[in-house]
């Protein structure tokens, strides 16, 4: 193999770079290996006798914590640094209820004082059940709900109290479910009614009760079974308390309630579900709406 002379001059520079390297860190080396020791301070001791102090001690800063605020949930709803609220699972109306932490405590609990009954759809307030006569001669079987009357009307018939006016009546042949997946021609009154009050026409069938899309709920005292209608918005009072209805909801059925009284610090915020499985009656309310 050949070697160039410039390849020659490389090498030749690289083993002068390595003596030289070799030379400077020997001597460094041999510097600090051969310099004298550092002096060490002489230690001075004290005549006098050791007298033992005493420290005063660091001041110590005591925080005590704040009460834990309910949540937005409810006054129930209270974390404690190391004592949450017992939580329990109500599987019939599928939602969660707490205890507060017994820690927390400190006075007895005062009474919510009323109880939720019910949930129902409102009804429209002119129904019909039924209908009369021959063929081209029907009548139809109203009921007004607000006053507990049934009467027969036809097409033109005005209702002043209930500001509802019947535009058309017919009663013909029309398929109804008498069973899973059979079907049966029956005949259905059916009746197109005028409502002043939303501007709109409403259909009604005897077949089946009218709705008005609004929910409403029944609420009683505790141990009471005379009833009171409210919606969402309601605000009332009984006793000192002052309640005020949040929101209504069907299914499951259950309502938010928040309530001001003068024993109470903060609001109580609850939501109340049925205190007894649905029934198909309701007690007679209290109050009638118009």
């Amino acid at each position: 193999m050949l070697v160039r002379s410039s390849d020659k001059v490389l090498i030749g520079i690289a083993t002068v770079a390595v003596a030289a390297s070799a030379a400077v860190f020997g001597s460094l080396a041999w510097r600090k290996s051969s310099a004298p020791p550092p002096a060490v301070a002489a230690v001075q001791l004290a005549d006098a006798r050791y007298v033992m102090g005493v420290t005063s001690p660091a001041p110590v800063k005591t925080d005590t914590w704040a009460t834990p605020g309910p949540q937005s949930r409810g006054r129930e709803w209270v974390f404690d640094a190391f004592t949450p609220p017992e939580i329990y699972y109500n599987a019939r109306s599928k939602q969660f209820t707490v205890r507060p932490p017994s820690s927390l405590a400190e006075e007895e609990e005062e009474e919510f004082g009323i109880e939720l009954v019910a949930v129902r759809p409102e009804p429209f307030r002119l129904q019909l059940i039924g209908y009369f006569g021959d063929e081209g001669r029907f009548l139809g079987t109203f009921e007004n709900l607000l006053s507990g009357e049934t009467f027969l009307a036809g097409p033109g018939r005005r209702m002043p109290n209930l500001a509802v006016s019947i535009k058309s009546l017919e009663v013909k042949p029309q398929p109804v479910a008498v069973g899973e997946g059979a079907t049966s021609r029956q005949r259905v009154a059916t009746a197109v009614v005028f409502d002043e009050k939303t501007k709109r026409e409403v259909v009604l069938t005897h077949r089946e009760r009218k709705f008005t899309g609004t929910v409403s709920a029944f609420i009683a005292a505790p141990g009471e079974t005379t009833t009171r209608e409210v919606r969402p918005g309601d605000t009332f009072k009984m006793g000192e308390a002052t309640f005020q209805i949040d929101t209504v909801q069907l299914t499951p059925p259950a309502i938010d309630v928040i309530k001001e009284s003068p024993n109470l610090s903060q609001p109580d915020r609850r939501t109340l579900n049925p205190r007894e499985p649905d029934e198909t009656e309701l007690p007679p309310p209290a109050e009638n709406r118009s």
